[in-house]
């Protein structure tokens, strides 16, 4: 099968979304898939990941924040029509706003032009959240929504998710409380919403021995006896970071709070000054920007795995943790299948000092993850036929 694959992120770097879709692809082709993918792409940002296979076209990223819109997504519009006059596909399988104004059109002509040949190749748009749903779990949570946002990048984003919904043929979401989002604010079709939660590689994120944590922390300059609590991911409002700085320091003095990712200069400001504030500059570490192919190492140091977030879809970053072993402490979603080693906070009721209790006790009597489970109904393999299936769905329900 020939599937053209469009979305925002593509490595390098390795920020954001760029590891889901690059696994689901490299997934798909083992499965003996011939990939296309429209990707955005920044000159100086580093070389452009091709996995064998895979034929990656790039197009320039947005100048400025918000701008999607205006910018990269009408070049990419233009260079989508050029692209199908002169190739074929089976399947479009689309990720996220890039493909804004393709969805708009497959949606005009799905109402007024439904013979149209274009029509005939299925599109499957992927949501890995919902605009709607994102917005008002932020009004909700009294959350700060900068102004380009709330006057530009969400309108368009909800926008784009209505389009979406009316032109794809089937509608992948990575949680199920995306999936009744969509139906809730958008009317989307239920018997054409399916749900595939997030993969993992598990080829690269297991548990490793006491010989190689030892290594990897004493190369890091960590103590044995240091305990370390790891938030790993792109640092903002709607993760709550600054209540777990808060917790940490309530935690006692052999525990370490690492920060695994960066976040917008303002963002992160607000950060580093609560970290003096607190007095706490030797116990909260931050390693910024982490390529993938390194991320398990800050897994494999740590102890337990803490994301307070108010909303997600279902974040990579916990299914990492678990695959590596490390119990798992999270809020803002939740899993269709219990997993022994992950346990949730009350997304209604976050506060610093429950947060730093849960920790101690996680710390202090360890739980174990069933890996095997994560593995077995998790790995990316997995994830590429539940998709496979979609496909032919879509391909028999293509209007």
């Amino acid at each position: 099968m020939k599937i053209l694959r469009i979305v925002y992120d593509w490595p390098e770097p390795w920020q954001g979304l760029a590891p889901h879709p690059y696994e689901i692809t490299v997934a798909q082709v083992k499965l003996g898939h011939q990939i296309d993918i429209l990707c955005g792409y920044w000159p100086k940002a580093g070389r452009i990941v091709r996995p064998k296979g895979v034929n990656v076209i790039p197009i320039i990223r947005e100048p400025l924040p918000n701008t999607i819109f205006f910018t990269s997504s009408v070049l990419l519009f233009f260079k989508y029509l050029w692209w199908r006059k002169r190739n074929t596909c089976d399947v479009i399988h689309s990720h996220g706003h890039f493909g804004i104004w393709i969805y708009t059109y497959r949606a005009f002509l799905k109402k007024f032009m439904p013979w149209s040949d274009e029509l005939k190749t299925p599109l499957v748009v992927h949501f890995h959240n919902t605009a709607m749903g994102r917005w008002a779990a932020f009004i909700e949570k009294n959350k700060t929504i900068k102004e380009g946002s709330k006057k530009v990048g969400w309108p368009m984003a909800v926008f784009s998710d209505k389009k979406a919904v009316e032109a794809a043929a089937a509608c992948i979401f990575v949680s199920d409380s995306n999936r009744q989002e969509a139906i809730k604010y958008y009317g989307a079709n239920p018997s054409r919403c399916f749900l595939v939660e997030t993969g993992v590689n598990t080829e690269i994120f297991h548990p490793v021995t006491i010989e190689e944590r030892s290594k990897s922390r004493h190369d890091l300059d960590l103590d044995e006896y240091d305990k370390i609590i790891l938030n790993h991911g792109v640092l903002n409002e709607r993760k709550n970071i600054n209540l777990l700085i808060d917790a940490a320091a309530l935690f006692p003095p052999h525990y370490k709070l690492l920060l695994s990712g960066s976040g917008d200069d303002s963002y992160m400001e607000k950060l580093n000054e609560q970290i003096k504030e607190k007095g706490l500059e030797s116990r909260v570490m931050r390693t910024g920007y982490t390529p993938y192919p390194q991320v398990p190492i800050t897994y494999q140091i740590s102890d337990v795995f803490v994301l307070p977030s108010a909303w997600e879809g279902l974040p990579k970053a916990v299914m990492q943790g678990l695959a590596c072993g490390i119990p798992c402490l999270v809020s803002g979603f939740k899993l269709s299948e219990e997993v022994e080693g992950l346990s949730y906070l009350d997304k209604d009721n976050l506060d610093p000092v429950e947060i730093a209790k849960r920790i101690i006790d996680m710390v202090e009597h360890p739980r174990k993850v069933d890996v095997n489970k994560i593995v077995s109904l998790y790995a990316w393999e997995r994830r590429a036929q539940e998709i496979d299936q979609i496909y032919v769905f879509a391909k028999k329900n293509y209007i």
